[in-house]
C-alpha cells in the first residue's frame, strides 16, 4: 500500500470516528432533553383528582312518609338538592339543603290525580324521580344527575283515599340525556292502562 493510499485511509478512519462521535453526542442530548421534559411533567400540576360517582342511598322513617338520603360514599356529604317527579305528578321540582330526602307528601295528590282513570291495584310501585345533587368528597365539589325508582305501595282504604308510603330507592341511570322524559316515559309505561 502506497503512502497516499495509507494517508486517505487514516483519514476516511478519522472521518467515520468523528461521525459516530457526533452520533454519540446526538443520543447523548436527546436522552438529556427527554429526562429533562419527564421531570418538568412529574413537577408541573398534579393531574386532576377523580371524584367517585356519588350513589343514593335511604332509609324509611315515619312509617313510610319520608325517605332519608344519604351518599353511599363514606367521604361523600350531600350538599343541595333537586327532586323531579314525572311531570303527570308534580311539574315543579323540590330543593332541598342540607338534609336529603323525600316525602311522600311531596307526590302523593299528584299521583293520586295521575293514577285517578287507572286500575293501580294495591301493593308495590315504583316512581321513577329524577335527582340532581350537590355533594362534597374530601376537597373537592361535585353535580350528579341520576334518574332513581322510588319505591312506593299503596294500601286501599274504604271511602278514603289510598295510602301512599314509600319503600325504598335504586339507582336507574346515571346523567346523560334527557332524564326528565325518560322519566315521564318510565311513569307512563309502568301504568296498566297507558301504553
Amino acid at each position: 500500500m502506497s503512502e497516499s493510499e495509507q494517508a486517505r485511509s487514516r483519514r476516511r478512519w478519522i472521518t467515520l470516528g468523528e461521525i459516530v462521535g457526533i452520533c454519540a453526542l446526538i443520543v447523548s442530548a436527546l436522552s438529556y432533553w427527554d429526562t429533562h421534559q419527564e421531570r418538568k411533567a412529574a413537577t408541573a400540576a398534579p393531574p386532576p383528582a377523580r371524584i367517585a360517582p356519588l350513589t343514593l342511598t335511604g332509609t324509611v322513617d315515619r312509617g313510610g312518609d319520608r325517605i332519608a338520603l344519604k351518599a353511599a360514599g363514606a367521604d361523600q356529604v350531600v350538599q343541595t338538592q333537586s327532586v323531579r317527579f314525572p311531570t303527570m305528578v308534580k311539574a315543579d321540582a323540590v330543593e332541598t339543603t342540607g338534609n336529603p330526602h323525600i316525602d311522600a307528601i311531596w307526590f302523593e295528590a299528584g299521583l293520586r290525580s295521575a293514577l285517578k282513570d287507572v286500575k293501580l291495584h294495591s301493593g308495590r310501585h315504583r316512581l321513577p324521580v329524577v335527582i340532581e345533587t350537590t355533594y362534597v368528597a374530601g376537597a373537592l365539589t361535585a353535580t350528579d344527575l341520576a334518574l332513581y325508582d322510588l319505591g312506593y305501595s299503596l294500601h286501599a282504604r274504604l271511602l278514603r283515599p289510598d295510602v301512599v308510603t314509600i319503600e325504598g330507592i335504586s339507582l336507574v341511570r346515571r346523567g346523560g340525556g334527557d332524564l326528565q322524559a325518560l322519566a315521564d316515559a318510565r311513569f307512563v309505561k309502568s301504568l296498566p292502562n297507558v301504553r
